[in-house]
């Protein structure tokens, strides 16, 4: 394996991801250029023509098989991507990238390929939106993945080299609510989020409301929930970008770090996002979150919606330890290696 220290090596990274600034694919596209890395972002969405809602529908659940022929043809149309000579391809997400594309890239420019997927593609939820990156797995150099699962299911579906790194916040984006100090806090018990069929995360919410905790609730897809009536009442409204996300995570009292089940989670990007924007976070009480964080000293962990609201409650009857724990808990993350340009670097040192 090559050991690389100098990532400035790489000034000509062609990285295929989302280009919204607010994206963590974009974000670590600007990870890898602030550790020295040259990078030509090329969005596959944006390379595509405007698709209606039920196209998009009916891509997501066939795996994106019927829009490679048209993202194929933007690609080979593209002047910026075909006169760009990479020295290494950076693949985020992949799941629009299928073999017919990575063969034509690996002829086209004949550098290694990688992908980076900090979803589950291996996993039950979300199957079907997978087909083509699962059948493109062999093609790549080396498959950066963020759960042990999924690592060794890779493996089996073809991949040749693999390697599992923990999920990331961000230096600059998640950290900027530092430059002016914490937020106001207030006292109330905050969810980011979606609401995901077959979670259940709408009925965890609805304890605390039946017990009287001051709780907010921000995101999509909520109106769909059987329990909206009470819902809406805590409702502030969708899903934030920018700094207004920054300023929800670190202004309440306690933000609830909620996982996937149905995604195998045992830790998720808020359990690094919520301490590094200032925030207090409280979550599921797992393996991975007792390895990375010291429960009440660096987050509030908790194995049931009952333990959760007693210990919600302390948080917000005790402003002196919800202080200490979530000073703690920032300092602790950004002393983790868990940030962007720490996980970029850990891969380049890989290839």
């Amino acid at each position: 394996m090559k050991l690389v220290t100098d990532y400035s090596v790489y000034q000509h990274i062609l990285y295929f991801g989302d280009s919204n600034a607010s994206s963590t694919s974009c974000q670590r596209a600007e990870a890898l250029l602030r550790i020295g890395c040259g990078v030509l972002v090329a969005d596959p969405y944006a390379l595509l023509s405007s698709r209606s809602r039920w196209k998009h529908f009916l891509d997501y659940r066939t795996g994106f098989r019927f829009l490679q022929g048209e993202l194929y043809k933007a690609l080979q149309a593209d002047d910026k991507i075909t006169h760009y000579v990479p020295d290494l391809i950076w693949v985020n997400g992949g799941q629009l990238l299928g073999p017919t594309i990575l063969k034509w890239l690996r002829h086209k420019f004949n550098c290694p390929i990688i992908l980076y997927q900090n979803d589950d593609p291996t996993g039950a939820r979300d199957s079907r939106r997978f087909l083509s990156l699962l059948s493109s797995l062999p093609l790549y150099d080396l498959c950066v993945l963020v759960r042990p699962e999924t690592e060794l299911e890779v493996l089996a579906c073809g991949a040749s080299r693999v390697l599992r790194v923990w999920m990331s916040y961000d230096e600059v984006f998640h950290r900027s609510a530092s430059v002016d100090g914490l937020p106001n806090i207030e006292q109330v018990v905050s969810f980011v989020g979606t609401l995901i069929p077959g979670e259940q995360r709408d009925r965890f919410l609805v304890e605390f409301l039946k017990v009287g905790l001051s709780l907010s609730l921000i995101g999509n897809g909520w109106q769909r929930s059987r329990m909206w009536p009470l819902l809406s009442t805590i409702y502030r409204g969708s899903a934030l970008f920018g700094q207004a996300y920054v300023r929800a995570l670190g202004s309440a009292a306690v933000s609830l770090g909620l996982l996937s089940h149905l995604n195998r989670d045992l830790v998720t990007t808020r359990s690094f996002e919520i301490p590094a924007c200032g925030g207090l976070l409280c979550a599921e009480r797992t393996s991975e979150h007792c390895l990375l964080f010291e429960d009440g000293v660096e987050a509030v962990f908790w194995n049931s919606s009952e333990e959760c609201i007693r210990r919600c409650r302390n948080l917000l009857n005790d402003p002196q330890l919800n202080s200490v724990i979530r000073h703690a808990g920032r300092q602790h993350v950004f002393n983790l290696g868990v940030g962007n340009e720490d996980v970029c670097r850990q891969i380049l040192a890989a290839i």
